[in-house]
Parts: structure tokens; sequence; C-alpha cells
């Protein structure tokens, strides 16, 4: 339809619903372009939660997790972490073939663990994604890397309480493939990173500065447990379209 069009158009459905044509309208007068008093007072409930309320979300997305098959494990620190996933790589066997290797975001987060030398004991190579630009081939070898892993390890912007959802931003160096690929999915975030609820996120990614600032990337990910479905007979089968595990470290010191 011709812009001409569209506007007799909806002209025509205005006069059929008895309402007056205001005019033309500003992108201002239609999208809120400044947080609400409720917007202001949700942003300060975030940013001034204390520990004891940190806490209390963690109870809630432990529980969430039990109704969704995800695991949660609570550790101090990265070095603790760290031993947690070793052990993780040490006891799961490999889907496919015989060889183990685990692919991990270049996050500071994940960088912190230094899975290469906790794993190389097991002979389990880890491979990291690139994060500054380079060949098409290097980002296909990442890719080959990504598809052989049986575990994928990254962080995640924030974790949802009421749903155990994890919310990742595609960045450089924190591609989709490496939560998507393989067979066991581990994200280590933070206890302060964990959200109440959907409406709390989606008020930061409106108004927080930071998260304004960057906007959303070339994609933005939500995770409710691993990949599951029951088309087949309404028998539910984990793995489908992704990974058949899915754990989230917790880290709170």
């Amino acid at each position: 339809m011709r812009p001409h069009g569209r506007v007799e158009f909806i002209k025509h459905v205005k006069r059929a619903l008895n309402r007056d044509d205001p005019g033309i309208r500003s992108l201002d007068d239609i999208i809120q372009c400044l947080p609400d008093a409720d917007d202001t007072r949700l942003l300060e409930k975030i940013a001034n939660r204390g520990k004891k309320s940190h806490l209390a979300l963690l109870e809630r997305l432990i529980e969430a997790g039990k109704l969704v098959n995800v695991g949660i494990m609570v550790e101090k620190d990265a070095d603790k972490a760290a031993a947690s996933i070793s052990k993780i790589a040490a006891e799961k066997c490999a889907e496919w073939g015989d060889q183990k290797s685990v692919v991990a975001w270049d996050h500071l987060l994940v960088k912190r663990l230094g899975l290469a030398a906790h794993l190389s004991p097991l002979n389990i190579p880890v491979y990291f994604a690139d994060r500054q630009p380079g060949p098409a081939g290097r980002l296909e070898i990442m890719r080959k890397h990504a598809e052989g892993a049986f575990i994928g390890i990254t962080s995640a912007d924030f974790c949802i309480a009421e749903t155990a959802t994890l919310t990742m931003k595609t960045r450089p160096g924190q591609p989709r493939c490496v939560s998507l690929l393989p067979s066991i999915h581990i994200a280590v975030i933070r206890i302060e990173q964990i959200l109440s609820n959907l409406n709390e996120l989606y008020t930061l990614l409106k108004w927080n500065p930071t998260e304004r600032a960057e906007g959303i990337t070339r994609c933005m990910t939500l995770i409710t447990g691993p990949s599951k479905t029951a088309d087949i007979e309404a028998t539910l089968v984990h793995g489908a379209h992704g990974p058949r595990e899915l754990t989230i470290v917790v880290l709170t010191g």
C-alpha cells in the first residue's frame, strides 16, 4: 500500500471508530523518553540491594532451577568454581567420540577461572572465542571447536530468579555457538547479576545508562533450562536443539 493510501485507510478507520484526528504526532509524543516514577523506584531498588536481598534471590533461583532442570552451583570464588567445573568435565562423558574438549567465552569472569590450567591434567583442551575480528577462517575454526566440544562455558548479562532464565547478549568473543552447540552448557555469574523477574530486566535494559549506551547487540538470548522438545509422541527429550544439560555457577564472594 502506498503512503497516501495508508493515511487515507487510517482516516477511514478513525471515522468508523468516531475518533478525532489529532494530527501528526512526533516520536516523543508516542514513545516514553524518560523513566516514570515506577521505573525510577525499581531502578533504585535494584541498585540498592544488599547481601540479604541477593541471597533471597539466590534461593528463589535455586527453587526455580529445580522446575526446569537447571543445576545451580553456589561457589565462593573463581578457584572453587573452576574446581567444580573440572569435576564435571572429569565425570561427564563426551557425547560424540572419546576426545573431550571445552569452548569458552572471552569474558573476564570466565578467564578468571583459569580453566586451561585446571583441565590440562585431564588432557582436556580449552578453546576461547576471539574477541578481536579476524579472517573468516578463524571464525570457522571456532565453530568447529564448538561443534566438537562437549562443554561450553559462558557468563551472562543477567539471570532471572523467577524462572531461572539466563539473559545473554552476543558480542565479539561471546558467540551464541558456545552456549548452543556443546552437550553441556555452564554459565558463570556473580550473585549481583540475579534479578527478580522480567520486569526488572526490561526496566534495566530500557533505562540503565550503561545498558542504554550499549543497546541490544546483534542478538540477545533468553535461556530457560536445557534444550527440550516433546514433538514426537509427546515424549519429553532433552538436547534436541541444543545442550542436554545446563548448570549455572553463582559466585558469592
